[in-house]
């Protein structure tokens, strides 16, 4: 859609679709798809959210994802669902196509060259090689110039690629021919779009030779830009009004009547003649305006990135996705939108510090939300059935949304829902924030799995000794200044060396990791800090306010956790007894020395308990 042409024919679009209380959704990609690459992957996942079973009509813009599988894909769902199809671009099986009448429009243009100003010397500048678009153009120019008794001249064609380096370069080709007398100079220059024609005009300029005095140049598709040209372009453009009126006559067609056949329409091209064909003279637009709003965009745009670099660098400074949520508020004026909501999927929110642990397979975290203007950060979970209901709140706000992939590469981490008071908002700066915000998000995971490697017992995914007291801290800031209760036990595996010297280091850890779990399920009700400080040695934190305390959980814990265990070694059924040794001690907690006090006072218990577990091992045995 950030592309000038489709961005029109979305609009009129949308214009439409108010007048006839319809809503718009959006799915928008960064990148055409033809050439998959990691990032276009990537991208391509946004089509598997659209919403079949919620939708009345489905519009794809085939030639602007360039990628037919993708396409086919995208109408085979919904003519499963029974959903009409609109196919913009391209003739499709069994969908409305609305098809532009290029053909026709560009013979005019080519005739009116050869035969109304009479020239036999005529020089074509075509897109690229083996594009349908360049190659129907290259024929009709052909054809024309056969049926008035031209030859075509092989050196007389160039492929300009649709593109302004590629067409500047063909140009300055022709013109040294011209120099040195391999070809002679044309009396016309016929161009496959507007583009080539404006860069072509401008080499002919550099090298003192005049359109239209010296040569006639004619473009096609309309490019704004051809407003502000001296002379102006002699071009042909499509009608973007007419578009937005004839596929919503398709829509009220269809459902007046759901049995008719699909049908193709063709919008007609507007020729224009002008002033680069020697035609009638044409106001010029006010040139002066328009420098002077290219001037102020590259301005705004230089301070725009800079403005993203100083973004990215800000929230990119550490690992915690919830701070990376709170900060990007500061940069709410760079997002500039009246309505946005940021989802994140399960690849990003279990690598990272959002809280998430209890959400379902599938659930989505509403991690940031504008509505209308005003930012939070809800850290919210979405069902996988709730999300089309979420986006639809939106779309009782506003008309029309756009949505957009959130991914690092392929790997995909949610998607974005924006919309805009503006409908007619020019987006070119948004798409630079979202693709600067995917850059945060996956650094900020990154970042995040490395911390976790930092702070976690790979084995056991509890805390290890570091990440044990740094979490101990950050709980006790939370609760400054009120008085806190800590719980803390110790916990030591009994007979892990028997395990593993009689039945191996697999089922080692299978017993570790089989304790581990247990004593995370044991606190997970009560906010508890679970860590592993060596081989078989656990240690349990539960900080919390002096009146919150659950003095009954503490005085029971060791029961509780044997509970636990014992249905672990039932489910489980190993050939051998997982055992624990358990102290516990709780206190007021006043500051850190307090942990170190009652981290001995527990150990000093384990062990004790521990040393009579060994000793009933011993008896048993002998």
């Amino acid at each position: 859609m950030q592309e000038d042409t489709r961005q029109k024919h979305v609009r009129a679009i949308c214009k439409n679709a108010r007048q006839k209380n319809y809503q718009v959704m959006i799915f928008n990609v960064f990148q055409q798809l033809d050439n998959m690459n990691s990032f276009s992957q990537g991208e391509a996942r946004i089509f598997d959210m659209v919403p079949m079973d919620k939708l009345s009509v489905l519009i794809i813009f085939a030639e602007s994802l360039l990628n037919m599988k993708i396409v086919n894909s995208l109408v085979k769902k919904a003519q499963r669902r029974k959903l009409p199809v609109i196919c913009i671009d391209r003739r499709m099986e069994n969908c409305y196509n609305v098809l532009f009448a290029y053909e026709e429009s560009f013979d005019k243009l080519v005739r009116h060259i050869v035969e109304y100003h009479g020239c036999k010397r005529i020089n074509f500048m075509a897109g690229m090689e083996n594009n349908e678009f360049s190659d129907a153009r290259i024929h009709i120019y052909q054809k024309v110039l056969q049926e008035n008794g031209i030859s075509f001249e092989e050196d007389r064609l160039a492929y300009g690629q649709f593109w302004e380096a590629p067409a500047r370069e063909c140009c300055e080709k022709w013109v040294a021919m011209w120099q040195d007398g391999r070809q002679q100079m044309p009396e016309a220059i016929i161009c496959a779009n507007d583009i080539m024609a404006l860069t072509v005009d401008d080499v002919l300029k550099s090298h003192g030779i005049h359109v239209p005095d010296d040569i006639l140049l004619t473009g096609f598709d309309g490019l704004g830009l051809e407003k502000y040209c001296s002379p102006r372009l002699t071009t042909a453009c499509d009608d973007i009004d007419l578009i937005g009126a004839e596929i919503f006559r398709i829509i009220d067609g269809y459902f007046a009547n759901k049995e008719e056949e699909p049908y193709d329409i063709r919008i007609p091209f507007r020729t224009k003649f002008s002033e680069s064909c020697g035609c009638k003279k044409v106001h010029i637009c006010n040139q002066n305006e328009q420098i002077m709003f290219w001037y102020n965009r590259s301005a705004e745009m230089r301070t725009h990135f800079a403005d993203i670099f100083m973004m990215m660098t800000a929230l990119t400074d550490g690992y915690s996705a919830v701070d990376m949520a709170e900060l990007l508020e500061v940069y709410q004026d760079m997002i500039a939108a009246d309505w946005m909501m940021v989802f994140m999927n399960q690849a990003f929110y279990k690598e990272t510090d959002l809280p998430a642990d209890d959400y379902e397979w599938g659930a989505m975290m509403l991690l940031s939300k504008i509505w209308n203007g005003m930012y939070s950060v809800p850290l919210q979970r979405i069902p996988k059935s709730k999300e089309y209901y979420v986006l639809e709140e939106l779309l009782n706000e506003v008309n029309q949304i756009i949505v957009l992939p959130l991914h690092w590469q392929e790997e995909v981490y949610g998607f974005m829902a924006v919309a805009y008071q503006d409908a007619d908002k020019d987006l070119a700066a948004f798409y630079e924030f979202v693709l600067a915000f995917e850059q945060v998000l996956g650094t900020i995971r990154k970042q995040s799995q490395l911390h976790r490697m930092y702070e976690t017992d790979l084995l056991t995914q509890l805390y290890n000794r570091s990440g044990f007291y740094g979490c101990v801290r950050k709980r006790i800031k939370e609760l400054s200044g009120r008085e806190k209760v800590l719980f803390l036990a110790s916990i030591d595996m009994d007979g892990l060396k028997f395990i593993n010297d009689t039945y191996g280091h697999a089922e080692g850890d299978y017993a570790i990791k089989g304790v581990a779990h247990c004593i995370r399920e044991s606190v997970k009700r009560h906010m508890g800090i679970c860590a592993r400080f060596g081989g078989d040695e656990y240690i349990v934190v539960i900080v919390t306010e002096k009146e919150e305390a659950d003095i009954s959980f503490y005085q029971n814990y060791e029961t509780h956790l044997q509970n636990i265990l014992e249905q672990f070694r039932k489910d489980g059924r190993r050939p051998y007894y997982i055992g624990i040794s358990i102290g516990s001690a709780y206190d007021q907690l006043n500051d850190m020395t307090d942990i170190d006090r009652l981290m001995k006072e527990a150990d000093d218990m384990m062990y004790e308990q521990k040393a009579e577990h060994h000793q009933s091992r011993l008896s048993m045995e002998n």
